[in-house]
């Protein structure tokens, strides 16, 4: 019945070819021990990857020990790697389990690189469930409904279909020896708490449970398959500017499942899923403007899209002596000319001003909440941020904008708008170009 279901694992889910050869990952316990004993009698050739994690003193070296006597008594080949996880775990912060799993994985990917190119691992249903558990207690996010994949990279797991119980009873009727891990009775360890305390509470709760759950697993991944169906459609319809801005239209959010959406395009940028739920009400209550900060990003509600754009530091300011003072690094240059050179169809990135209207020095900054100028032809002063929202201007753009004034008042929102008075007119005796760069 056992090689029976792993065989079938093995085609459901095309992990290996009848025959192929095959790294196992065997630490001595239970799990693994029987694992290499199903795979080879399915006929699979089989090399053996132990890893010394060296965290349990001389039980570790027992461990070890016993694996390459194990493989040496059955001819298998046997390789074993010595890791620091105590060494890695003070240098990254992470938890000792976390660190020694990065570690041993690390190592299996570089066996498979150099081949066999597949790992098998001894994870089965239990494992699953336990991991499920857990995933719900940190926050699963997109993705974590499927638990323990029978693929992932190089690594195959042959037993994700059979339990604990069937693990047991094969390596009893098989006589398959095995050594116990003491730290898997450890209750300092949450997925220890969750296997010996919270599924057997489950089973007491209700008999069948683990089964039922177990079928949920099932369902679950499939549901898992829609939902990453359901962010890949999601994917097609968005922008990514040349400078690295993404927009994402509301409509394609909002359409069906928008946290399974919003999970599968921000789960990558350092957004806590408390955020996601704050970035879909803000969407809906259409707070425009509202901003949602991440590691080294920021998500922007803007009027029609979501906008997911670098966090850089805002320009400037430059201040300008004279017209003769050139700023390198200043995204603007001022020139002298003639009234006659005055040519509208330049464009909004030029400006002509009268420089006898100018008040040095100049200071080139990006505008300010509160900001106010008297834009030329409106007859009175005006909000910068209203004049930039008449004209549309995406939000995650707005902080870029820049303006130019004097010791006076705010001659020019670059690119925009001219302040009254100020433009270039026959009169004037001496005309600036000014012409905004890199916009």
């Amino acid at each position: 019945m056992m090689i029976g279901e792993v065989r079938r694992t093995m085609r459901v889910h095309e992990l290996a070819q009848p025959g192929q050869p095959l790294w196992v990952a065997v630490s001595g316990g239970l799990d693994s021990m029987v694992l290499l004993h199903v795979l080879r009698a399915l006929g699979h050739p089989c090399h053996v990857a132990h890893v010394d994690h060296g965290l349990r003193g001389s039980e570790s070296d027992e461990d070890r020990e016993f694996v390459v006597a194990q493989c040496a008594a059955l001819r298998i080949p046997c390789e074993v790697r010595r890791v620091d996880v105590i060494g890695r775990a003070r240098i990254t912060g992470e938890s000792t389990q976390m660190a020694a799993r990065a570690l041993r994985l690390g190592w299996f990917r570089e066996l498979a690189a150099a081949g066999p190119d597949r790992v098998a691992l001894a994870h089965h249903v239990d494992d699953a469930l336990e991991s499920f558990f857990l995933g719900l207690m940190r926050g699963l996010g997109a993705g974590g409904w499927s638990g323990i994949r029978p693929q992932s990279e190089a690594f195959i797991r042959p037993f994700i279909g059979v339990d604990r119980a069937a693990i047991l009873a094969y390596a009893q009727a098989h006589r398959i020896p095995w050594r116990e891990d003491v730290s898997n009775a450890d209750g300092t360890y949450l997925r220890n708490r969750v296997r010996h305390e919270l599924l057997p509470l489950f089973e007491q709760w209700r008999p069948g449970t683990r089964h039922n759950l177990s079928r949920n697993m099932r369902l679950f991944a499939e549901l898992d398959h829609l939902a990453r169906e359901a962010g890949d459609t999601a994917m097609k319809e968005i922008t990514i500017d040349a400078d690295g801005v993404t927009r994402i239209p509301f409509r394609t959010i909002l359409n069906g499942a928008p946290l399974i959406v919003l999970h599968r395009l921000l789960r990558d940028k350092g957004f806590h899923p408390d955020r996601l739920e704050d970035i879909l009400a803000a969407i809906r209550d259409q707070h425009t403007g509202t901003r949602f900060p991440a590691d080294g990003v920021e998500a922007l509600v803007d009027r029609e899209e979501l906008v997911i754009m670098p966090r850089a530091s805002r320009p400037g300011p430059w201040r300008f002596e004279h017209v003769d003072d050139v700023h390198p690094d200043a995204p603007l240059r001022i020139t002298a000319a003639a009234f006659e050179e005055v040519d509208p169809a330049m464009g909004p990135l030029t400006a002509w001003l009268d420089a006898e209207r100018i008040a040095w020095p100049l200071d080139l900054r990006p505008w300010r909440p509160g900001d106010r100028m008297r834009p030329d032809g409106l007859g009175g002063s005006k909000l910068i941020s209203d004049i930039l929202i008449d004209a549309k201007v995406p939000g995650d753009r707005k902080d870029r904008v820049l303006v130019l004034a004097d010791a006076e008042r705010i001659l020019w929102l670059c690119g925009h708008r001219i302040a009254e008075g100020a433009k270039a007119t026959a009169a004037g005796s001496r005309v600036l170009r000014l012409d905004l760069l890199g916009a």
